[in-house]
């Protein structure tokens, strides 16, 4: 009975489990006798058991009879558990970013969050596509398109943004000068810098007082900073390189 009590169950539950193991098709009062415990908790403690698939009741010649379910079943439910927290895990990663925001809106500290992997990063592109503004971005064409898996996500995002028509510049840095490589997005403008003179690797984007970074080249890494004295800082930055390039290769969307 300790084992099932590790395994989540309460004593008088493992206690009326066990006990209708060892029976059968049983009555109330006999599955309470076998447990040692009163008939109105035994019966209680069925109907948990009942709503938790572990118990099943029928009725025959007119009395009603509990069973309990193949140990078998203990198992299927704890993987089905396990994959419950899995999607949870997933759906609450993919929100931690606003509500991170959320958080840190009247704070005066940066809130710096870390995310890595694929889900990782497309949730904090979730919620780049969810905050309002304009924006400017940075990004290192060459590295988006050798992450395949990633580069079809991409387009979903590229898609979420090119429908609300954002005002944005956009600094696309490539080896090969190819506007056709880079996603259509309309309401901004587009310059191309060679990747030889400026080598970054990633992406870099502000929008509202949120900065997005992420990183490409060994594996997917973001992160999100939220500060609207780095953002302006990061903007400023973004203008000198923006007027630097001089309209090298410059395309109005």
């Amino acid at each position: 009975m300790r084992d099932l009590v590790n395994l989540g169950f309460a004593e008088k539950e493992a206690a009326v489990y066990i006990a209708a193991l060892t029976l059968g098709p049983s009555s109330v009062q006999e599955i309470a006798q076998k447990s040692g415990i009163n008939r109105a908790t035994a019966y209680l403690l069925i109907e948990s058991l009942i709503e938790r698939g572990l118990m099943s009741s029928f009725v025959k010649d007119k009395k009603k009879s509990f069973e309990a379910e193949p140990p078998d079943r203990l198992l299927s439910i704890l993987r089905l558990q396990k994959h419950e927290l899995e999607e949870k895990e997933k759906e609450l990663i993919a929100v931690m970013p606003k509500l991170l925001a959320i958080h840190n809106l009247e704070g005066a500290k940066p809130q710096i969050r870390y995310l890595e992997g694929f889900v990782g990063v497309t949730s904090i592109m979730k919620f780049f596509e969810e905050t309002e503004g304009d924006f400017i971005e940075m990004v290192s064409i060459d590295d988006v398109e050798n992450l395949k898996v990633f580069y079809q996500y991409h387009a979903k995002h590229v898609d979420a943004l090119s429908q609300r028509k954002i005002p944005h510049r956009l600094l696309a840095i490539m080896k090969e000068p190819d506007f056709s490589r880079i996603s259509n997005i309309p309401g901004g403008e587009v310059r191309i810098i060679p990747a030889e003179k400026f080598p970054l690797h990633g992406d870099i984007s502000v929008r509202g007082n949120t900065v997005f970074m992420y990183s490409f080249k060994d594996q997917m890494i973001g992160v999100v900073i939220t500060s609207a004295d780095i953002a302006n800082t990061i903007r400023q930055l973004f203008n000198i390189a923006w007027e630097g390039s001089g309209g090298y290769m410059s395309e109005k969307r």
